[in-house]
């Protein structure tokens, strides 16, 4: 019995023995790390407290390996690609697209001077990120009575407060007596509007637009159309708007077309002879 008591006496204090030693290997690694962290700070206070100089943290210097050297180095080789790898590029051709670019306020104003009275540019009753500018001419007979009179309303719009998206008058032609009278009007609103808009190279339209013919004409990327509604009234809508059909891309002036440039004489490149120029030669 006594052999049994010490026995287990001695594992008990082995125990002890262990948990102590690991407990102590616990805290010293907590406070060594209190003490060491921040660049030795805490136990700078430490040594500081009881009178001994702080220990500098300096990063050890070590030799700079040999992909980190800098330096001047040797050019990196350059392959050269045969001409037959490589896909023959064609240079982008330079885009012709005319915005309809106008402060819109003054638009409304020339075209309330030329007889189409307006409210100015207003933002839309229905939309308001929308703006127009909106005006309504009737032109009656003396001698029609009753019935309905010719009219023109002409509409302006544009998606912001300076920029002009589309331009349109809408033709009734009630009276066939006032024909001329509407037309007039109209071709002398677009007449402001080319002149507002500086487009001096517009096409020739008066003569379509006096006769009502219908046409569709793309240029600088805008299209310029007359077209007839289908109804008994004669009713036509003349509308300039940016052509939404084609690539922006795709335009180009007419003076890049050398179908059209004017043909050159048959002896073009030979030398000309100037009058007299043969009498003075033979004087000399």
């Amino acid at each position: 019995m006594a052999r049994v008591g010490m026995t287990q006496r001695k594992q008990g204090r082995s125990g002890l023995i262990v948990f102590g030693l690991f407990a102590a290997v616990l805290l010293g690694a907590i406070g060594a790390t209190v003490l060491l962290a921040n660049d030795y700070r805490n136990l700078n206070l430490l040594l500081a407290r009881f009178g001994y100089a702080p220990i500098k943290a300096e990063p050890q210097q070590r030799a700079l390996r040999p992909y980190e050297l800098k330096g001047n180095r040797m050019p990196r080789p350059k392959g050269l690609i045969s001409e037959r790898l490589l896909v023959p590029t064609t240079p982008m051709q330079t885009k012709f697209v005319r915005p309809i670019r106008k402060e819109p306020e003054a638009l409304c104003e020339a075209l309330r001077r030329a007889g189409f009275v307006n409210s100015g540019w207003k933002a839309g009753l229905l939309d308001k990120a929308s703006w127009e500018c909106q005006s309504y001419r009737e032109f009656p007979r003396a001698d029609a009575g009753a019935a309905a009179p010719s009219s023109a309303f002409l509409s302006i719009k544009g998606n912001a407060e300076a920029r002009i998206s589309s331009f349109r008058i809408k033709l009734n032609i009630e009276d066939k007596a006032t024909q001329g009278a509407v037309t007039d009007a109209v071709i002398a609103a677009i007449r402001v509007f080319l002149d507002e808009m500086r487009w001096e190279d517009a096409p020739d339209i008066f003569a379509d637009i006096r006769a009502l013919k219908e046409f569709d004409i793309i240029r600088f990327g805008n299209r310029i159309l007359l077209k007839k509604e289908f109804s008994e009234t004669p009713r036509y809508n003349f509308i300039v708007t940016p052509d939404r059909n084609r690539n922006r891309g795709s335009y180009l002036p007419d003076y890049f077309d050398r179908g059209r440039w004017l043909p050159l004489r048959e002896n073009f490149g030979e030398r000309l002879d100037v009058p007299g120029s043969t009498a003075q030669s033979s004087v000399e």
